[in-house]
């Protein structure tokens, strides 16, 4: 069975966001003629038409759940829609679902994510792969050390209950690396006008972040966060960057990866919604 992985929902970001110079032609060409919280909506319906058709083992949903967490239309609306949806979804957050500020990690952010979607960090075994879980926004705002440090020793304490060289596919929501040439690749020029600098890790953080897992095998990382799709590769990692299943910003549409392994390799095929 398949795992099917979504990111970026974001309720609320669409109507959010219509009157922004920025982001209006975006958002317009996407609602088309709908009222922009019935677009995504009604792309969360379009999902669970999916789900019933691929009946997935479980779904990943990489962050982002939200816009604004205190919204409570968006919120009861998601609710939801993952309590009828039938299959197990397994959480991380975005920056989006830890902060009344999306770009600051905060207490009131991190209990409104515990209370409705869990822990924020995680791992079980999936066909010989240890998936690890992770809350970004720890590693992003790491000047908060104590939430920080809780983390990086979750993951300590995880790895040395295997022998060395597990194979590792870690969830989050920020991607840890970015290679500008990959961004090039993909016909945008920039991220949405920001420096690689606030999608991603700040070097040194991710150098701590890779070092950890130095005596096992880490062959995948899957996020999302930029609302593109995006391969890239840190040392022998690969990361897979998936687009939003709400609004996208760049030239990918929205849609969902369906992944699967077979014994020789793992596939990550993006699909339009």
């Amino acid at each position: 069975m398949s795992i099917l992985l979504i990111t970026d929902t974001q309720l609320g970001m669409a109507k959010k966001n219509l009157n922004s110079e920025k982001w209006n032609p975006i958002i317009s060409k996407w609602i088309a003629n709908h009222e922009p919280s019935k677009k995504e909506l009604m792309n969360l319906e379009k999902f669970q038409l999916i789900v019933d058709k691929f009946n997935p083992e479980f779904i990943v949903h990489a962050g982002d759940i939200v816009n604004e967490i205190d919204k409570e239309i968006d919120i009861k609306n998601y609710l939801n829609f993952s309590k009828n949806i039938g299959v197990k979804i397994n959480h991380v957050p975005g920056n989006h679902d830890v902060g009344i500020d999306p770009n600051n990690l905060s207490m009131k952010g991190l209990e409104f994510y515990k209370n409705n979607f869990g822990d924020d960090f995680y791992n079980f075994n999936w066909k010989g792969f240890e998936i690890i879980f992770l809350n970004s926004s720890k590693f992003i705002n790491y000047e908060y050390s104590i939430l920080y440090d809780e983390q990086v020793n979750f993951i300590k304490e995880t790895l040395k209950t295997f022998k060395s060289k597990k194979r590792i596919i870690v969830v989050m929501h920020h991607p840890p690396f970015i290679d500008k040439k990959d961004i090039l690749n993909t016909g945008e020029k920039d991220l949405h006008g920001k420096d690689i600098s606030y999608w991603a890790f700040e070097n040194k953080i991710n150098d701590e972040f890779f070092n950890l897992f130095k005596n096992h095998s880490l062959e995948y990382i899957f996020t999302g966060h930029l609302h593109i799709n995006l391969e890239t590769q840190f040392k022998n990692t690969k990361i897979i960057v998936t687009s939003a299943l709400g609004v996208p910003l760049g030239n990918d549409p929205s849609g969902y990866r369906i992944i699967d392994y077979n014994g020789d390799n793992l596939t990550y095929k993006f699909y339009e919604i």
